[in-house]
């Protein structure tokens, strides 16, 4: 049995994906970077609403911790959406295709209701899957204060994963020159430092009922395989 992390990736990007692969799968001629590109911006846009902005929906108005993840999600969206046009605008069918394997790596179908869902997911280490339900049952029984630094550890060790999965596979695809590879390498770092700072800053903020809010959201995208 895996554990994945897993949440919708909506109709748009489900769409964009699966004509991706199929123009791949069928050898087109006709240039598919701007394809590429559109599910890229499509991928980034879903990861940010799902694990910064949503979260933050219910939290009270001018809540410290809702203006941390704002402000993160701006800076993660304006820096990644630069690098996706700058590596893979204009690119070769054969330069993009070792990102297929990423693409496909990246996705979960799940039937529901007799059709097909895309989800995007990554899989959890044993490990880390086993440290977020001991600390979900702890919550369960309402140990919240006593968890909040195993918590906040846990969330610090899934972010690093996420960015792995999500900014640092998908780079290390790609033969990029050095301007390229330095660009991504700087943005790479903003977004890690960015992410680690606004982790540790926001579980120091919440709240014992927004924390249970916070786990409620984010435990639903737990999938076992």
């Amino acid at each position: 049995m895996t554990v994945y992390f897993a949440f919708p990736a909506g109709d748009r990007l489900q769409q964009d994906s699966v004509q991706l692969l199929a123009n791949f799968e069928q050898g087109l001629s006709a240039p598919q970077s701007d394809l590429f590109v559109r599910v890229a911006n499509g991928f980034a846009d879903v990861v940010i609403q799902t694990l910064l902005l949503n979260m933050v929906q219910n939290m009270e108005g001018g809540h410290l911790a809702a203006r941390i993840m704002e402000k993160l999600a701006g800076v993660i969206k304006a820096t990644v959406h630069v690098l996706i046009r700058q590596t893979l605008h204009k690119r070769s069918n054969e330069e993009l295709r070792p990102l297929l394997g990423f693409v496909k790596s990246r996705r979960l179908v799940q039937v529901e209701a007799g059709e097909e869902r895309d989800y995007v997911c990554f899989p959890l280490p044993v490990d880390l899957a086993g440290r977020f339900a001991h600390i979900f049952h702890r919550l369960d029984q309402g140990h919240i204060e006593e968890e909040r630094t195993a918590l906040r550890d846990a969330m610090l060790s899934f972010s690093e994963l996420a960015h792995y999965h999500f900014y640092e596979e998908p780079t290390q695809l790609l033969e990029l020159g050095f301007i390229a590879r330095k660009a991504a390498a700087v943005g790479g770092s903003t977004i890690q430092s960015g992410s680690q700072s606004s982790i540790k800053q926001i579980f120091s903020q919440l709240k014992e009922p927004e924390i249970i809010d916070f786990v409620s959201y984010f435990r639903t995208m737990f999938v076992e395989i």
